[in-house]
């Protein structure tokens, strides 16, 4: 019984492994680009908030306040690898070298906002290649046409820090000035 439950088993990993992935984390695959959308809980967020906060970051433009949300551009967002402890061996060049923009919409709803970061493009080195103009983030991080993500992106220090990146870039953070 032994001989015949260990081929089953790994059968079953191999099944199981070969599976192709269509999210990582906060990223997805939706209508054949790579998007990210992340719902952040907050009591008492406004639209207004949002925007005041959006506003004073460096890498946002373009703020468009709705009734129900924001839209604004991220242009040039950098990775910093080394807050969230990955060394500069473990982290693949173009993570370490490279420069993220998107399209942004915010929703906002009872105590909560989900941010939607679409058109997702990069510009950086990717030790075989430099990308100098903005090319789309889909056309490297998936295969087949933009219908599952790459193997290789579907990594904690890819696709892992590219995530942690826009949840930390893109979270509201109440900036109480009272206590300078």
């Amino acid at each position: 019984m032994k001989k015949l439950l260990l081929p089953a088993l790994i059968g079953f990993a191999q099944i199981v492994w070969a599976q192709n992935a269509t999210s990582y984390g906060n990223f997805k695959l939706v209508d054949q680009e790579i998007i990210y959308q992340h719902v952040f809980e907050q009591d008492s967020i406004t639209p207004a908030k949002l925007e005041t906060f959006y506003k004073k970051l460096p890498y946002v433009s373009n703020v468009t306040t709705k009734p129900d949300g924001l839209e604004f551009d991220v242009n040039d967002m950098t990775v910093d690898y080394k807050k969230f402890q990955f060394s500069q061996v473990a982290t693949p060049a173009i993570i370490q070298t490279g420069k993220y923009s998107g399209k942004v919409t915010v929703g906002v709803k009872d105590g909560r906002y989900r941010v939607t970061v679409k058109s997702i493009q990069l510009t950086g080195d990717n030790v075989y290649k430099k990308i100098t103009s903005k090319e789309n983030l889909t056309t490297y991080a998936s295969k087949n046409n933009g219908t599952i993500l790459h193997p290789d992106w579907c990594r904690p220090n890819q696709l892992g820090l590219l995530d942690k990146a826009f949840t930390d870039r893109l979270q509201f953070k109440d900036q109480d000035d009272s206590d300078w």
